[in-house]
């Protein structure tokens, strides 16, 4: 019951604060500071409201988008995504986003593409790189123990975990994945035909 009242003041706190609010910008902002605080559901409703005052602004789709992911509604999020792409395909922070969605749908193929496009958009500013190539070797990595992984695939996995050890070389987990894309080396069939599982 507490719980009940509680939740309803922070909603009719929101309604509030929302009537107050001048433009979608300050919106956004309120929508922010929930997100920072944990407060997903209320978040959205922010970000709702910043749609309907700016609906061609792709940046808050995708914001509203991570706030449906945060709260598990991975599908929904997916299709928010796809609106923020449709908006402005060049917007990299959307295929980070659509890439840990992907990941919470158990869907690593489409993470990894959606990873690639990051890197292309993201590699002449020198965004978060190592952050994607890890999540693509990780990615690869699920697969393999999953279902088995094609000879192209698992140069691709190697290639970026590399990529990782190169991009920074005092990355803790180098050590880890040095010894892994050893072993994969090692242990991987020399005319491999089909998919390969590492047992």
């Amino acid at each position: 019951m507490q719980f009940f009242k509680t939740s309803l003041i922070w909603s009719l706190l929101l309604v509030s604060i929302n009537m107050v609010a001048q433009n979608g910008q300050d919106l956004v902002v309120l929508g922010n500071q929930a997100m920072n605080e944990g407060r997903y559901r209320d978040a959205q409703i922010n970000y709702e409201a910043a749609i309907i005052k700016d609906p061609q602004n792709a940046e808050i789709y995708t914001l509203l988008g991570f706030s449906l992911h945060k709260q598990k509604y991975f599908r929904k999020a997916d299709s928010i995504y796809m609106i923020s792409l449709n908006l402005d395909s060049l917007a990299s922070r959307v295929y980070w986003y659509k890439g840990l969605n992907h990941i919470a749908m158990k869907q690593d193929t489409a993470a990894i593409d959606n990873y690639k496009r990051f890197i292309t958009l993201e590699k002449p500013r020198g965004g978060r790189l190592t952050d994607a190539y890890l999540a693509i070797g990780r990615a690869y990595e699920r697969i393999m123990k999953r279902e088995g992984l094609l000879s192209w695939q698992i140069d691709d996995m190697i290639y970026y975990y590399e990529l990782v050890e190169q991009t920074d070389p005092q990355f803790n987990e180098t050590p880890l994945i040095q010894n892994f894309v050893a072993l994969i080396k090692s242990k991987r069939p020399a005319n491999q035909t089909g998919r390969w599982k590492l047992e």
